[in-house]
């Protein structure tokens, strides 16, 4: 990490302890778990119970199974079809405190190409999640997480003509403070973000090197909510982030540093067996350091809603807009936007049927690059005996990119199955 980079981690324990004393002074409960989604809902005959460690519970799962992808790396024409093998094993480790928590998960996931074995890999995640209940009120949240995760080759900032997929190493820490009185909650939080991208091999010799991306994200935000009544809050929250590239000019052409931030007011709800969610509008702003570079700012949106149509049927749609950091070579970022509309029907008991349909817009700064893209997905999760589950599906996506710089349009369709075993 940078030096820079260690005074943002000094940054998340110190101003998480004074948030904490700042918040110290109110209280409440904004607990709500009046509807629970298809999805979601328990099924006792078919759950597991874990493996009893006194004061802990260990949870092992392994997912495997076969998919078939028609456009491997996402070409416009010509494109490479191929059978990828999944290996997914992980765990989580929980407390069974009745205060506090800490909790510790690892996985590995491990996509074999049975003809293009050049395209297989892995990606491995470890971390840790801490809770601390400081009592009338008071709660405090820690955690920490490192992968090491392959880029996808359907990825705007991927280059197209590696023998393999971009390998990076992505280090995540946090820490949150809440305090509730009456009807007021208090929150506020810190994260940073600190990625490590590994030079990719070109086809036919040489080397793409992505130094350049190597960059630390320090995430601030606060939010406040009045509760208007038990099953509705109305909040205002604040955001600012601050990215710093490791690379700086003359070693690039650009420095792509910047910092930003967000303002939201929205509502929290969960009403009677009718809709549950969170909707929030407001303004978003991001400013460059390099002077050629114009800032990012607009309209800003975040909404997840659950409609439960029946007990046996929730609806969801929700949307985001952010701004986000781009690999693209003159490009600094883009403004990202997408929108979600899924279905879930609990067909049998033991059978969920499932539909979705996503949209994403990006528009790309410092080029003429504008990305729009479609998707859908069908799939069914069958609960065969306790501990034993399989899924089977068909996703669609298709990627049409404009602008004189513009990237590559793309079909991709994918039909698969997934065993689940839980202890």
């Amino acid at each position: 990490m940078t030096n820079r980079t260690s005074l943002s981690v000094a940054a998340l324990l110190g101003v998480t302890a004074s948030f904490g004393l700042v918040s110290s002074a109110m209280a409440g409960s904004f607990e709500r778990n009046r509807n629970i989604s298809v999805s979601e809902r328990p099924k006792p005959e078919y759950q597991t119970n874990g493996i009893d460690l006194g004061g802990f519970i260990l949870r092992p799962e392994l997912v495997t199974g076969l998919k078939y992808s028609d456009n491997i790396f996402a070409l416009r024409t010509n494109p490479v079809d191929d059978v990828i093998f999944k290996f997914n094993p992980s765990a989580v480790i929980q407390s069974k405190w009745s205060v506090h928590s800490l909790a510790f998960h690892a996985s590995v996931d491990h996509n074999e190409y049975l003809d293009l074995s050049s395209e297989s890999y892995t990606d491995l995640t470890f971390g840790s999640d801490a809770r601390l209940d400081a009592g009338q009120g008071i709660g405090f949240g820690f955690g920490a997480q490192y992968q090491a995760l392959n880029e996808p080759r359907t990825s705007s900032s991927s280059p197209a003509n590696t023998t393999k997929p971009i390998e990076y190493d992505l280090v995540s820490l946090y820490a949150n403070a809440s305090r509730e009185v009456n009807r007021i909650r208090v929150k506020a939080a810190i994260g940073l973000r600190d990625y490590d991208y590994k030079d990719g091999a070109l086809v036919g010799g040489g080397v793409a090197d992505q130094d350049d991306r190597d960059r630390a994200v320090l995430d601030l935000s606060g939010r406040v909510g009045y509760a208007v009544s038990p099953d509705t809050s109305v909040f205002v929250e604040v955001g600012y982030n601050d990215r710093y590239y490791d690379l700086q000019p003359p070693a690039t052409p650009l420095n792509r540093d910047s910092d930003g931030y967000q303002v939201l007011v929205g509502a929290n709800f969960d009403l009677s067996a009718l809709v549950r969610g969170e909707i929030a509008i407001g303004y978003l702003d991001q400013r460059f350091e390099d002077p050629t570079l114009s800032g990012v700012s607009g309209f800003a949106v975040r909404a997840n809603v659950d409609w439960f149509v029946t007990p046996l049927t929730t609806v969801g749609i929700g949307g985001n807009r952010s701004v986000e950091d781009s690999g693209i070579p003159g490009s600094s970022g883009y403004l990202s936007s997408s929108a979600y509309f899924k279905v879930d029907h609990e067909l049998l008991r033991n059978l969920i049927i499932s539909g979705e349909l996503t949209y994403g817009y990006d528009d790309y700064e410092g080029v003429d690059r504008q990305d729009e893209r479609v998707g859908g997905t069908i799939s069914s999760t069958i609960l065969l005996q306790r501990g034993l589950g399989l899924s089977l599906y068909y996703t669609y996506a298709n990627q049409t990119s404009g602008g004189i710089n513009s990237g590559t349009n793309y079909n991709n369709s994918q039909v698969g199955f997934n065993l689940k075993l839980q202890r």
